[in-house]
C-alpha cells in the first residue's frame, strides 16, 4: 500500500487492495484546492482504470460549494462509499452525496466493514 500525505491539513490518499482511501483532514473545512489536490493524487491511483474509493469526512468542520464541484467531476471511481461517524459526518456526506450528481454510486456508512462489503456489491455488477 502507498500512502501520500499531500500536506498537513490536506488529504491523505492511500491505495490498498480493496480501495483507495481518501482521509479528509479533521477539525479543518475542506477547500476547492484541497480537493483539487487530492482529485490529483486519485488520478494518477486510478490511471489503470475505474477504482472503488472511501472518503473518510470524520471530523471535517465544512466542505465548500468549490470542493463538492471538483469531487462531483472526479473521473475513475466506480463507487465512493462516505465514511463517517457522527451526525455531523452525515450532514457533511449529505452534500458531498446529493449536492451535485455524481459520476459514480455512492453512499454514506458508520462502518469500514459495511462500506467495503457495499463496495464489493455495486462493482461486481
Amino acid at each position: 500500500m502507498s500512502e501520500v500525505v499531500l500536506q498537513e491539513t490536506d488529504a491523505v490518499l492511500s491505495d490498498g487492495d480493496d480501495a483507495v482511501r481518501i482521509d479528509l483532514p479533521r477539525g479543518v473545512p475542506i477547500t476547492g484546492a484541497m480537493a483539487e489536490a487530492a482529485a490529483a493524487r486519485l488520478t494518477q491511483l486510478v490511471s489503470e482504470g475505474p477504482r472503488p474509493v472511501i472518503l473518510t469526512v470524520t471530523g471535517v468542520t465544512a466542505i465548500t460549494r468549490e470542493a463538492r464541484a471538483v469531487l462531483a467531476q472526479v473521473t475513475g471511481v466506480s463507487a465512493i462509499a462516505v465514511l463517517g461517524e457522527s451526525p455531523v459526518d452525515r450532514v457533511i456526506a449529505n452534500f458531498v452525496l446529493g449536492t451535485m450528481p455524481l459520476p459514480c454510486p455512492g453512499g454514506f456508512f458508520t462502518s469500514e466493514t459495511h462500506a467495503l462489503a457495499w463496495l464489493e456489491e455495486v462493482c461486481a455488477h
